[in-house]
């Protein structure tokens, strides 16, 4: 593995600037683990960051989409679900809103989850705009593993969400997904993925510990094997779940490409009622992605140069 800690860019001086500094640019924005947003006491927290969205959007900065690393509520309740559906409403008709599932958004018998069924998730992910856009679901009506047809530049660049701890069949079915559209490329969501320092997670796996009383599963490792690795259009990996507010880790696929994958998570308590969110910028004059994570309510970057890196998205 290799980390970023070598790589340093330059940020703008105000994200108000967009616009005007990098007018050409597009973005997508990436919140981490909300789950203790969702509640009457915090959902001001994260639509505080939707609403700034909303108005850099209406500045004119272009959001190719808006991207959710999973764990929207704490205990798969309505109330929290509800919270979340009226905050994300009006972002969602504008820019295409995608999330992947997270182990905290199904029902648990204290220990275990119940069952794949046992989550409100397809039923609150319901955004018309985002149903406009799905390539492809594994299941029908369920959107917890699905193609969503996304552009950067006029270049399509699909978001794969699985889901938690995604079964083996599932995997296969996104494997050939991805396989036999090779002229397309792809940004693949999975909630547990990453270390909170970067690599895969091999130790101390939820999906281990909170599925095998009710489904198979496969380990990020497996996921890497037996999907990332073997198809050069996966651009990069986005995951949550894991405590820190960021870790990225690259790895040569079996192309020799280095593939991205990262984590961004708020739900540590480091970080926890704050609203940092991590930005995507894809220059139309350069062929790599440059990421900062930037506070909506501090307006102040996260400035520690190990946190700042790029990746290629052209060729």
């Amino acid at each position: 593995f290799r980390s970023c800690e070598d790589i340093s860019i330059d940020l703008p001086a105000s994200i108000e600037s967009f616009e005007e500094e990098n007018p050409e640019s597009e973005y997508i924005a990436i919140f981490g683990d909300i789950q203790y947003y969702t509640n009457k006491t915090y959902i001001g927290l994260y639509k505080h960051s939707v609403d700034w969205i909303l108005a850099q959007y209406t500045r004119g900065t272009n959001f190719a989409c808006v991207l959710h690393t999973g764990d929207i509520t704490q205990k798969n309740e309505i109330s929290s679900w509800s919270l979340f559906h009226t905050a994300t409403d009006d972002l969602a008709k504008k820019i295409l809103y995608v999330s992947m599932i997270g182990d905290h958004d199904y029902s648990w018998d204290g220990q275990f989850i119940i069952g794949r069924d046992y989550t409100h998730f397809s039923d609150y992910m319901d955004f018309e705009n985002t149903h406009s856009c799905i390539e492809a679901m594994y299941e029908p009506g369920k959107m917890e593993n699905i193609v969503v047809r996304n552009t950067i530049h006029g270049e399509r660049y699909d978001i794969l969400a699985l889901e938690f701890g995604p079964r083996p069949e599932v995997v296969e079915w996104a494997n050939q997904w991805v396989s036999s559209h090779s002229d397309l490329k792809y940004i693949l969501m999975n909630h547990e993925y990453l270390e909170a320092g970067g690599g895969r997670r091999t130790e101390g796996l939820k999906c281990a510990a909170r599925l095998r009383k009710c489904s198979t599963f496969l380990t990020p490792e497996q996921v890497w094997d037996s999907l990332v690795k073997v198809n050069d259009n996966i651009l990069c990996v986005l995951c949550g779940h894991v405590g820190g507010l960021y870790a990225v880790t690259f790895e040569k696929n079996q192309f020799g490409r280095d593939v991205p994958q990262i984590q961004h998570n708020i739900q540590s308590p480091d970080y926890r009622y704050d609203n940092w969110l991590m930005l995507w910028e894809f220059p139309a004059e350069s062929d790599s992605a440059k990421v900062f994570i930037y506070n909506t309510k501090t307006s102040q970057y996260y400035n520690n140069q190990k946190c700042l890196f790029k990746f290629k998205y052209r060729d």
